[in-house]
């Protein structure tokens, strides 16, 4: 019977002596454990909405179409059909009453909500509203400075392009400016490049950013030929020459 207590206390003592080490081991895993989960939390979603490739999210997009119900920082949506470069070469170069190259072939039509000032307006295409600055050209200020011309050129692109009118856009190579805004050419309903009749009329200055040049040629001439004959502002404007 003394033999059967001693075996058992010492089995009792082992078991004891043992449990101390399981529970450490235990410990240290969980500890791991944590390490890892706190690690995946930190990093985030990699596949989620919105996220770059390595899980870095995109940075909110600027507005585009301010006046017609797009707010502030809200993603681009582009309406249907609009992309880069829209159509081929204009006409084959054919000129339209003086007043640059017809519309190309991928050209779409849109419907003027409004103008906003010399080279800025509001359509809507597609269903969509869209604030579009028009290539090539730079009128006067009329919003934060009042600069000479600056309202007589509102007029003038109101006279082209009235509330309700439909007209033809297409693209270039850069889709936006860095407001925000639309980069595209515009016609009106009867075919002539609004950008070039503002240049031509001495409304606007030619203003030509690659990669965006494929009028280039004809607002630069337009512009020359403004020029020599001191139409509109350059025979108005002190310092315009």
């Amino acid at each position: 019977m003394g033999g059967h207590r001693t075996h058992l206390d010492h089995e009792v003592g082992r078991r004891l002596s043992v449990r101390p080490r399981i529970l450490s081991v235990m410990w240290r895993w969980a500890l791991v454990g944590a390490g890892l989960l706190a690690a995946v939390c930190a990093v985030g979603p990699v596949g989620g909405p919105g996220a770059h490739r390595g899980g870095l999210r995109r940075p909110p997009e600027a507005a585009s179409g301010e006046g017609v119900g797009e707010g502030a920082g809200r993603k681009r949506i582009e309406p249907e059909g609009i992309g880069r470069e829209g159509g081929g070469r204009a006409n084959g170069g054919r000129v339209n009453g003086g007043a640059g190259p017809g519309p190309p072939p991928g050209a779409w039509t849109a419907r003027v909500v409004r103008v906003v000032d010399g080279d800025t307006l509001i359509l809507r295409v597609g269903g969509r509203g869209l604030r579009v600055r028009l290539i090539g050209v730079d009128a006067p200020e009329t919003w934060s400075r009042h600069e000479c011309f600056g309202a007589e050129a509102a007029r003038a692109l109101r006279r082209l392009t009235p509330a309700g009118a439909e007209v033809r856009v297409a693209a270039d190579r850069e889709p936006y400016d860095r407001f925000g805004r639309r980069l595209l050419h515009l016609w009106t309903g009867d075919g002539r490049l609004v950008a070039a009749d503002l240049v031509r009329t001495g409304f606007s200055r030619t203003l030509v950013i690659p990669p965006n040049t494929r009028y280039a040629p004809v607002l630069r001439a337009a512009q020359a030929a403004a020029r020599r004959t001191r139409v509109g502002l350059w025979g108005a404007c002190h310092g315009s020459r």
